[in-house]
């Protein structure tokens, strides 16, 4: 029995794997079981299935059938010689006689072409970029929209051709530089400073207002707006919007317009500390300030400290006159 039993035994030791030892414990071993079930099922790409179109994408370690011809994609699973001759000769019958020459000259126009796209990714967003800033230097200006492609554009080719060569020059003329793009571009500038303003205003809670009214060159109108607001440890000053005045030029009015642009901006009276006009009687109808209504406004509270010691001027210089 003895003699058996250590015969069973000796046995069941033979069976082990060759790194595996009874001294293993249950983790040790289960660890092993899933390291090596981990790329059990993974095939690898072989140079010689280019032969069948196919060269690979992907992850190294668990690569993915890409045809040079179609560009499909296979699973790692029909990455074997039987599944990718398959492919080519139901997909792409004509090709099946080709060489393996055939089909490398194949993949290397493919690699061309990704590497060609990634560049003239590049640049647009160069491009792109460039025409936001030259946006911004018409805004500041206040040029016409159409000085960018009639003037900006061609004198910028002129002295990069001549400094830089023909080359440099192409790319120069990628820059979209239109009427209706500039016009675009100073239309999206504006509503993110706008929205960046508004945000930085929810955030310190507290402003004033100033507000003016003036007169546009066709007769009509025009409320502007000031705002003072807390951001951080400094106190900012902004322009805040403009506005047509439909109606007349009255405190209620007034009131009315500016009431909507709070309501649009997600902003409340009862958060502003003050307001302030540089001609109240002439924007009030003859009543010396604005015509608030208490209830509406949700209680005007006094301005604190900080807003009294820097009070906006009564002077509406920094408004731009339309």
């Amino acid at each position: 029995m003895d003699k058996f039993l250590k015969r069973k035994e000796l046995d069941s030791e033979q069976n082990l794997e060759p790194d595996e030892s009874p001294s293993m414990s249950g983790d040790q071993k289960e660890a092993k079981m899933v390291s090596s079930s981990k790329f059990s099922g993974t095939r690898q790409y072989s140079e010689s299935y280019i032969s069948f179109g196919f060269t690979f994408t992907g992850d190294a370690n668990k690569p993915t059938p890409l045809c040079v011809v179609c560009g499909e994609k296979l699973a790692n699973s029909a990455m074997v010689p039987s599944k990718l001759k398959r492919h080519l000769q139901t997909k792409h019958p004509s090709l099946q006689n080709k060489n393996a020459d055939y089909f490398v000259r194949l993949r290397e126009n493919t690699e061309k072409q990704a590497t060609f796209m990634r560049k003239t990714t590049k640049v647009n967003e160069r491009a792109l970029k460039a025409s936001y800033q030259v946006a911004e230097l018409i805004a500041k200006s206040k040029k016409s929209h159409t000085v960018a492609e009639t003037l900006i554009l061609p004198t910028c080719k002129a002295i990069v051709e001549e400094m830089l060569g023909p080359e440099a020059a192409k790319e120069i003329a990628k820059v979209p530089l239109s009427d209706n793009t500039i016009s675009r571009r100073i239309n999206d500038m504006s509503a993110d400073i706008e929205s960046v303003v508004l945000e930085k205003i929810r955030i310190s809670e507290k402003f004033a207002l100033q507000l003016d009214e003036s007169t546009d060159i066709s007769g009509h109108a025009q409320l502007l707006a000031n705002v003072r607001f807390v951001d951080g440890d400094a106190i900012r000053e902004n322009f805040f919007f403009c506005k047509a005045l439909p109606e007349k030029t009255t405190g209620e009015e007034i009131f009315r317009v500016t009431s909507e642009y709070l309501e649009q901006g997600g902003l409340k009276w009862e958060n502003c500390t003050r307001t302030y006009g540089s001609n109240s009687k002439t924007a009030a109808g003859g009543k010396g300030d604005l015509t608030l209504n208490e209830q509406d406004r949700g209680g005007q509270r006094e301005c604190n400290s900080s807003l009294i010691e820097h009070a906006l001027p009564w002077e509406y210089n920094r408004c731009h006159r339309m």
